[in-house]
């Protein structure tokens, strides 16, 4: 059997059931966030565009020719399906998902909370990636179509596994991670990949031999094809992870600049004087304490100066003192 067009359509059934069950599983997501008032307008509207977004981003990656090309053809067009189905479809997807999704079945969730722990996500998403390429194993896969759906698949769904961490669809949850740690865990997992890549762009021999036997539609040969996608891995596929430490670490730098304008010391201009926030339900007396004295003080007549030897006058909130007895007259 021959080798299907380099423009052909990918009508894999896996490929297609799982495109539509996700576009199904999310939109019932967010009617029933809609139909129980759960989710704002406006939020539903940015949440149907994260949908759109990473269900167009599935049509390219499972049905397009760019699905034909990574099949049958070229590497690199693989590189590029992959970018889409780990890198970013699977953030849009997430945050498509409601906040306060339907329930789950209690096992369900127990079983699901041991999956998104971070640990467990980073851990499997390489390991499925780099199973899946294994020169025998990915050679398999592209002699046979049905392995070669079920590889993206399940690449899909470490990938939802290991963003899971980092969107927090749901809000926090038991595994939830600060944004410095969130920061390292994105740096880490581009280490696997920055060394696959170097590994595809040095090596001087082709890893998946139906590549080097189907025609060329490029000008690049096997071996020129392997390379641009091994550089490209070490480039294009963290473009996702990238824009998510851009934005994680911005917010980081945000929130601390607010910090240091909030708890300055009055260095600045009598910046320090301005009153600080006051979180509400605080008691009258924390207030009080806060803004410093309550009763302000008497201002020290300077009209005339009394001498050493005058008594100091009776204080306003001591009693009235009794008059001194007279002086016994001398003779």
């Amino acid at each position: 059997m021959g080798l299907p067009s380099p423009t052909q359509l990918d009508g894999s059934p896996l490929l297609v059931a799982t495109l539509v069950g996700t576009g199904v599983v999310l939109v019932r997501q967010l009617r029933y966030a809609r139909r129980n008032g759960r989710s704002e307008p406006r939020e539903m509207r940015w949440r149907v565009l994260a949908l759109a977004g990473g269900l167009t981003l599935l049509v390219v990656a499972f049905v397009s020719p760019v699905s034909t090309l990574a099949g049958n053809y070229l590497l690199t067009a693989h590189l590029v399906q992959v970018t889409l189905v780990m890198g970013f479809a699977p953030p849009l997807l997430l945050l498509a998902l409601p906040r306060h999704p339907a329930p789950l079945p209690r096992r369900l969730r127990a079983v699901g909370r041991v999956l998104v722990h971070p640990a467990v996500a980073i851990v499997a998403v390489n390991l499925v990636f780099f199973l899946w390429h294994a020169p025998v194993l990915y050679s398999a896969s592209l002699q046979h179509a049905p392995l070669y759906a079920l590889q993206l698949v399940m690449l899909l769904l470490v990938s939802l596994q290991f963003w899971w961490a980092i969107v927090e669809p749901t809000g926090s949850g038991p595994w939830t991670m600060s944004p410095l740690f969130k920061l390292g865990y994105i740096l880490l997992a581009t280490i696997p990949q920055t060394f696959a890549g170097l590994l595809f762009a040095l090596a001087k021999h082709t890893f998946y031999a139906p590549y080097a036997a189907a025609p060329r539609v490029t000008g690049l040969d096997a071996l020129g094809d392997q390379q641009l996608a091994g550089a490209l891995m070490a480039v294009l596929s963290k473009l996702a992870l990238f824009a998510a430490f851009s934005v994680i670490l911005w917010r980081v730098l945000d929130a601390h600049g607010h910090e240091d304008e909030y708890g300055d010391d009055g260095g600045n201009g009598g910046d320090g004087d301005r009153p600080l926030p006051v979180p509400p339900g605080t008691p009258a007396w924390l207030d009080l304490l806060r803004r410093g004295r309550t009763v302000p003080e008497p201002a020290p007549d300077m009209t005339r100066r009394r001498s050493p030897r005058e008594p100091a006058p009776p204080s306003p909130a001591s009693p009235a003192s009794p008059p001194a007895a007279p002086e016994p007259a001398t003779r």
